[in-house]
């Protein structure tokens, strides 16, 4: 099917899974409680930090991690005097890099930048963000941090707020809050709401589903009293009958973003960025709501509220180089400190006249490569680049067994194995290839 290997590393947060986070928030509180029994677990390897993007938190905190475990570190901070800025590919960087080292991670604007870096490297590659589309160690922080609070995330009501269109901690959070059990409230700033298609990848990988909720504290955040809501379709709030839709009367924990404007973010002019103040504090809703950033900050969380025993973002922050000592021992340290398996993620197939990746900030339009597809859904198939996960513009599908073309979203196509799928855009480039049209 003429495949690329699955990447090695942790590039996306679609690699959790709940036996994985159930065994890594167990060895974090390890780590945490007993550091120095780590201390020299990983002498001798060396770990390359490799940031293309500006950092600090981040940055520093998987370097002070690799310290702590004893592991040496080789460090690009500057793309400006990194070979890329003399045109150098990433896969010739990667791979050059690789041979350094032991482990990578990578801090990149392009979209899927980690994933293309995981099929040169020959060694583990950690994503440290990249581009809009994720930031899975965060993920792991974040979702450490309520777990010291909670133990278990199954009916907790969690709010996201800010730029869901281009923060990729927000993306990434929302995919492992769904692997946790937990119901999602979305509360996007005007304007920067994340692609219908990302949000229905959550709702049927999980079982989810949309529904909304009403509060009047949201009207001051995004404009309308109502949010949509993603939670498990087994799940029912104790209002659901009375009204419709339910008035929210409380929530667990709230995650703000500030505005992504180095990603071309911006304010609508109609409605400001919405945020928080010690005002809204006093709102029933927030009694018992956490406060999580990934930080940095803006007006969107002022400083008077630093004192608040709800706000956990410094904590949060405190935690980065724990979790991140614990990504280090599952990926070097596998022998003595393994975790249950990674899904893997697909590089993908390049066979097939879809032309570019429509995200004009994915990795493969800068890197000049075709863009990989793999497939997704069960009743109804979608194609995404295997690289930044933007859904691919296919209307039909062949089968390579039978050399027959369908309409993508038949019953026919659906019964094609993923293995023997061929995506076309037009029936003709379907037919100019050798397949026949199918019943």
């Amino acid at each position: 099917m003429n495949l690329l290997p699955v990447m090695k590393g942790l590039h996306s947060a679609e690699a959790l899974n709940p036996a994985f986070l159930e065994a890594f928030f167990v060895r974090a509180r390890q780590v945490e409680n007993r550091p120095l029994e780590f201390s020299e677990a990983l002498r001798g390897r060396v770990i390359a930090t490799v940031f293309a993007e500006p950092s600090t938190r981040t940055r520093l905190s998987f370097e002070s991690a690799a310290h702590r475990l004893g592991a040496s570190v080789i460090t690009v901070t500057d793309p400006k005097t990194s070979s890329g800025s003399k045109g150098e590919t990433l896969a010739d960087s990667i791979k050059v890099i690789g041979s350094y080292c032991d482990l990578i991670v990578l801090r990149h604007p392009q979209d899927g930048a980690s994933r293309l870096a995981g099929l040169y490297a020959g060694v583990p590659v950690v994503n440290g963000g990249d581009g809009r589309l994720g930031h899975p160690t965060q993920t792991l922080v974040d979702l450490y941090t309520l777990y010291r609070k909670w133990g278990s995330f199954e009916g907790r009501t969690i709010a996201v707020m800010g730029d869901l269109r281009n923060g990729r901690t927000a993306r990434s959070l929302a995919w492992g809050l769904a692997l946790l059990g937990a119901r999602i409230l979305l509360l996007p700033g005007k304007g920067l709401d994340w692609e219908a298609s990302f949000e229905r990848r959550i709702l049927d990988k999980f079982d989810y589903r949309l529904r909304w909720g009403k509060h009047p504290l949201f009207s001051v955040w995004t404009g309308s009293q109502e949010a949509r809501i993603l939670e498990p379709k087994g799940l029912v709030q104790k209002s659901l009958f009375r009204e419709d839709p339910p008035e929210i009367d409380s929530l667990d924990a709230l995650y703000l973003t500030r505005m992504q404007a180095e990603r071309g973010a911006q304010v609508d002019p109609s409605s400001a960025y919405p945020g928080i103040t010690l005002e809204h504090l006093k709102n029933p809703l927030m009694e018992s709501c956490l406060l999580l950033h990934p930080l940095p900050r803006c007006a969107e969380l002022p400083v008077e509220i630093d004192g608040d025993p709800r706000a956990l973002y410094f904590e949060q922050a405190s935690m980065g180089p724990i979790v991140r000592q614990v990504v280090f021992l599952a990926m070097l340290g596998e022998d003595q400190w393994s975790l249950p398996a990674l899904a893997p993620l697909p590089a993908g197939n390049h066979e097939h006249h879809l032309g570019l990746c429509p995200n004009e900030g994915c990795i493969t339009r800068m890197e000049g490569l075709q863009v990989p597809w793999r497939v997704i859904g069960v009743t109804r198939r979608s194609f995404l680049c295997s690289f930044c996960d933007s859904l691919l513009p296919v209307d039909y599908a062949g089968c390579r067994s039978t050399q027959r073309v369908h309409p993508v979203h038949s019953q026919a196509a659906l019964r094609i194995a993923p293995e023997n799928l061929r995506p076309f855009l037009r029936r003709d480039e379907a037919t100019a290839a050798g397949y026949i049209w199918g019943t």
